[in-house]
């Protein structure tokens, strides 16, 4: 196990630094999109560099309200998926050493469309259990035991679409089968993201007023850490083709 890790390490940080300003550059829709949720008319908060909606509020919203935040929500995981799919297909070229240019070109329709299908429909069903149990007793133990299951079964969706060509089911089943036989390499994910944006809070808020560290946490979180996260989950993904290691 220590030497997956190694090698998987070994892997992302070589590829990450020797690729910076490329997946940098591919990284500024992270901004946009965040962006875009933090502006529309709905009660989201920033918290440790993401935008999150407070569920409970939204019997509070107008139609209009509803509307609005839908639609942004849309077009803000669709700018996520598109980001996600052109950094895994950087991956995939230095891994598999394939030509990606045309792939690149195509991503729209063919990968970050269907990722962001399935993320949508994730998001969906995340509000939809978090109505239902609204007031339950255990609501507050319920909810986070079923997105943290859910999430971790669905780690690896993004990169079973774009490494392995999988349609929606395929990306599903690969993605449950991979977490499945290496959850410690998801631990390690979860421990290393946790650790990066609780520091760049620390940082925010040490070095910036009230006002203003948030916006330094989501714009460092979007050009670095998540950028890092996403090779490195990648990595993680393609450690089950023994020819890439």
């Amino acid at each position: 196990m220590q030497d997956d890790l190694y090698r998987i390490f070994k892997y992302t940080i070589e590829f990450y630094l020797k690729r910076l300003r490329l997946i940098q550059i591919f990284s500024i829709p992270f901004i946009l999109a965040f962006g875009i949720l933090a502006l529309v008319p709905a009660p989201t908060y920033m918290s440790l560099g993401g935008v999150f909606l407070r569920t409970g509020s939204i019997p509070e919203l107008s139609i209009l309200d509803l509307l609005i935040t839908a639609a942004a929500y849309a077009i803000a995981v669709f700018v996520v998926a598109d980001t996600i799919v052109n950094i895994n297909l950087i991956v995939r070229s230095k891994r598999t050493f394939t030509e990606t240019k045309k792939e690149m070109v195509d991503a729209i329709g063919k990968y970050a469309t269907r990722i962001f299908y399935i993320y949508t429909l994730v998001l969906l069903l995340l509000v939809i259990v978090q109505l239902l149990i609204y007031e339950f007793p255990f609501q507050n133990w319920i909810y986070p035991i079923f997105s943290l299951l859910l999430s971790f079964l669905l780690f690896y969706v993004a990169p079973a679409v774009v490494i392995d060509h999988s349609d929606t089911a395929h990306a599903i089943k690969r993605s449950i089968y991979v977490a499945l036989k290496a959850p410690h390499l998801i631990l390690v994910w979860i421990l290393i993201g946790l650790f990066c944006t609780s520091f760049l809070k620390v940082t925010g808020d040490l070095v910036f007023s009230s006002t203003y560290s948030g916006y330094f946490v989501l714009l460092v979180n979007s050009l670095i850490v998540l950028p890092f996260l996403t090779v490195l989950q990648t990595q993680m993904y393609m450690e089950k083709y023994p020819l890439a290691r």
